[in-house]
């Protein structure tokens, strides 16, 4: 594989990992869980179940982001390390 097209798939996958990470971790698993819980305690309808929910996502967040950013950085590995043909 050609150097340039080795750099641009490294690339990709990294920037692919850190955006993945940050929107599934970040915005699905921690924003939307405290909006939801904000909003159910100002209109009075939390339940145990929705707090309950909303937390264990809360808590798993940082760990569900950083094993997505993980996963693109071994693929993204993968291409670092493959030899190069001139």
């Amino acid at each position: 594989m050609k150097k340039s097209a080795k750099k641009a798939l490294v690339v990709l996958f990294s920037i692919l990992g850190t955006v993945l990470g940050l929107y599934i971790g970040g915005y699905w698993l921690f924003i939307r869980p405290v909006y939801w819980l904000v909003t159910s305690f100002k209109a009075g309808t939390l339940t145990a179940g929705i707090l309950i929910i909303n937390v264990i996502k809360i808590f798993v967040a940082s760990t569900i982001g950083g094993a997505i950013w993980c996963i693109c950085d071994i693929i993204a590995g993968h291409f670092r390390d493959l030899p190069e043909d001139e």
